[in-house]
Order: structure tokens, then sequence, then C-alpha cells
């Protein structure tokens, strides 16, 4: 008997429940997520400018945040199409939608032709075609190796100026 009433008060109080939530109409509530973003997997943007492809961003995975300012990037690889061609990669970085610039970390290498830049950050400005840095960079070739702080990079007429501490060894 006493199971009996226990099973009826429970019964009562779910049901009580249950119409209870039904029946609210979320008045005065509200949601505001703090941080609201949307993300892509195997992102592949294409820049043209005058019908030609002048670069292209590869990333395994992009967030993109509501504000649309910027999208934040993993496993990226660029490449400049000029002659001859530039292949950046990096772990991670920004695309900054809109200056065109993009901001890679993480372990950066570039290559071209038979050389192989690398540093720890770097920036592309996508509009004017510079390549900047402050950090410690390394530029190797098959018979070279350059080592300094900081670069400035042109990437139309190919000039590269590293800025301190410039070391260079040549190889026969």
């Amino acid at each position: 008997m006493l199971k009996n009433r226990f099973f009826w008060i429970i019964a009562a109080i779910m049901i009580a429940g249950f119409s209870v939530i039904l029946t609210y109409k979320e008045q005065g509530m509200e949601l505001n997520p703090s941080f609201r973003t949307s993300t892509m997997q195997r992102l592949h943007l294409t820049h043209r400018e005058d019908n030609k492809v002048e670069w292209e961003l590869s990333a395994r995975e992009a967030v993109f945040p509501q504000d649309n300012k910027e999208v934040f990037l993993k496993s990226i690889s660029l490449k400049i199409n000029q002659s001859p061609e530039i292949y950046i990669t990096s772990g991670s970085g920004v695309y900054k939608t809109d200056e065109g610039d993009i901001i890679l970390n993480k372990n950066v290498e570039l290559n071209m032709e038979n050389s192989k830049f690398t540093t720890s950050s770097l920036k592309w400005d996508g509009k004017s075609g510079t390549i900047t840095t402050d950090d410690p960079v390394r530029l190797a070739g098959a018979n070279f190796s350059i080592d300094g702080t900081g670069l400035v990079a042109k990437t139309e007429q190919q000039k590269a100026r590293i800025l301190k501490n410039v070391k260079a060894v040549y190889y026969r």
C-alpha cells in the first residue's frame, strides 16, 4: 500500500512538472552566445584580378567569427601565382578579409624554385605583394644558407632584404 501511494505521488509531481514546462511561453528569456562562429573543413579560396588567379589559399579548417573581418585558419598552404611560383605553408594563421592580409604563425615555410625560407611567423599583404616578418629567418638553397632577423620581400620584384644580424654561408 505504501508503494502504491508513493507511485501516485511521483506520477502527480511529474505530470505537474511536464505541464509547467509545456505551457511556459519563454517570456523574458533571451540567449546571447558570447562567441558565434561557423566552421568549414577543407577551405579553398582563389583571389582573381583581371580574370587572372593572383593567389590561392587552402586550409584544413577555417573558423568564421560573426564579425566577418577575420577567418582563423589551421594547416595553411598559400600559392602565389607568379614566375617563379611561391608556395607558403604554416600550422595556423588569420586571413583579414578587409585588408586582404594573411598572417601566418607556427613553423612558416616558403618554397620558391630551389630555395627554402623558414621563420616562426609571417605577414603577407595581398594588395602590395609584400612579405614581412620581425622574427629570426633562414633562407637555404643547394649551395648557400643565410640567417638573420626580420625580412621585407616584394614578390613582384623578386627582391628580399633581411633586416638585421645577417650571416651567410656559401658552399662549393
